[in-house]
């Protein structure tokens, strides 16, 4: 059934400030929540590719967590039959000669990385043909590896960048036989961890990575084809990222004009929890929140929280987190908070997902990610929970048309925007919220394959600006 939504006009600013709605998908799993089932603990990573979701548990048929699972779903939450044996299938955790876990890093249509340099095909067995006997080479000092957008892969030690081609050799044309000598400032961790890679490791504009070591306090940007950090990066290098104190960084995001979102605690008082935002350019963004940091209030509505640490980003101007009450058996919220702080969902404060847990650490529990219009809960160890994003953007009789942007409005089979600015991107969702359709740099939009109806549709200029439309197919 459709879920109808009231919308309201949204501001055309280059952060939209507008309150995000969530309703739970009741067309994924069961009312939206999907259990994995028995026999299975911790999540250990997951993955989306297209419409379908990947996800890895410690598999307990085995007490000694000798083995991981690998599941596949579709996008309704039901198994990927095609995959593995009904869906899923075992690996063995080591990589390194102990039982340490062997993490996915990448996903494809028909494959699997792994930390280990194991490539999985989809029925559960190694590609004979990939790199030796299916598995690339483990450096002692490894520290991430990385898919670059041309599929090469990128891997990083503490004094050298390694390029492997798609067929998991070592590509001789990249630098010097293979490797690139780096700037030795990050802490060996001794083995890559998920949780690291993600967090900390993202791939950015101009042949560039972004590195934070919480151990030497640095956020730096580094060229994989130079091996030099971007000493005009932040101040001689070194990105700023926190504001006052002492604050250590458990997970950042990059935003699509390459600043970058950053969740924090003191580390002198670890119930204090802030956000930050770190421009292009490695210096603070002072316009958020309160002089550049966006403090997280420790109760909500009377309810004291434990923030979890990990948070997603919802139309790059809401930053939605995990919080618990602090009670036993703890009870999951959802709190939202846009560049001004504290916002809303539907139009709380809080956010009652409806999730009761026995943890008594909320730390590293739970995961959190935003793909395709929906917003994903990864609860430990088995549960996944899926909302339908939309946001307050129209009236259902909004007929002004904003001078900055119109269109023939009803339209029929394409969709024509008149506008002098440039497109970054256009995106159309339907009454229900969910995205119906995206495009990049386009003008004229082939929208003949959309029922006729009420569509919302966002346009993304190349300033950042956001700018919201209804329109309505004839």
């Amino acid at each position: 059934m459709k879920k109808i939504i009231t919308a309201i006009l949204a501001c055309n600013l280059a952060y939209s400030y507008a309150q995000i709605n969530l309703t739970p998908d009741s067309n994924f799993g069961n009312n939206s929540i999907v259990d994995l089932g028995s026999n299975l603990s911790r999540i250990l990573s997951y993955r989306f590719f297209n419409d379908k979701i990947m996800i890895q548990n410690y598999d307990l048929t085995n007490p000694n967590f000798t083995y991981s699972r690998i599941s596949m779903l579709n996008n309704d939450g039901s198994l990927y039959t095609n995959f593995g044996t009904g869906g899923s299938f075992l690996l063995p955790t080591s990589y390194n000669g102990n039982n340490d876990a062997d993490f996915v890093h990448h996903l494809n249509s028909s494959y699997i990385l792994m930390i280990s340099g194991r490539k999985y095909l989809y029925n559960g067995t190694l590609d004979q043909t990939y790199g030796n006997n299916g598995q690339t080479q483990m450096y002692p000092e490894e520290i991430y590896r990385k898919v670059l957008p041309n599929g090469k892969l990128l891997i990083r030690t503490i004094n050298n960048f390694y390029q492997y081609t798609s067929t998991g050799n070592l590509d001789t044309a990249f630098g010097n036989n293979g490797s690139v000598s780096t700037n030795n400032l990050l802490t060996n961790y001794y083995y890559p961890v998920f949780d690291y890679q993600d967090n900390f490791v993202p791939l950015n504009s101009d042949n560039s990575v972004l590195e934070y070591d919480g151990n030497y306090g640095t956020f730096r940007k580094m060229n994989y084809y130079t091996g030099n950090y971007d000493v005009n990066f932040g101040i001689d290098g070194n990105g700023q990222y926190s504001i006052g104190g002492s604050g250590t960084v458990m997970k950042f995001y990059v935003l699509s004009d390459h600043s970058s979102i950053n969740y924090l605690f003191d580390s002198n008082n670890l119930n204090s929890k802030f956000l930050t935002r770190t421009l292009s350019t490695g210096m603070l963004d002072s316009a958020l929140g309160n002089n550049g940091k966006i403090d997280l209030p420790e109760n909500i509505n009377g309810v004291n929280l434990l923030y979890n640490q990990d948070f997603a980003v919802v139309n790059e101007s809401n930053y939605v987190i995990p919080v618990f009450d602090d009670s036993y058996p703890k009870k999951m919220y959802l709190a939202n908070f846009n560049n001004n702080g504290l916002s809303t969902i539907n139009s709380q404060n809080l956010l009652d997902t409806g999730i009761t847990t026995a943890m008594v650490n909320p730390d590293d529990k739970v995961f959190i990610s935003v793909k395709d219009g929906y917003l994903y809960l990864f609860v430990n160890p088995t549960i996944i929970k899926r909302y339908l994003i939309s946001e307050n953007v129209l009236s259902a009789n909004e007929t002004k048309v904003n001078a900055q942007l119109s269109f023939a409005n009803p339209f029929k089979n394409e969709l024509n925007l008149i506008t002098d600015e440039k497109i970054k991107s256009v995106e159309m969702y339907d009454e229900s919220g969910r995205m119906v359709l995206k495009k990049n740099t386009k003008k004229n939009i082939d929208t003949s394959d959309l029922e006729k109806g009420i569509y919302f549709i966002k346009v993304v200029t190349e300033s950042n600006k956001v700018i919201y439309k209804k329109g309505i197919k004839n």
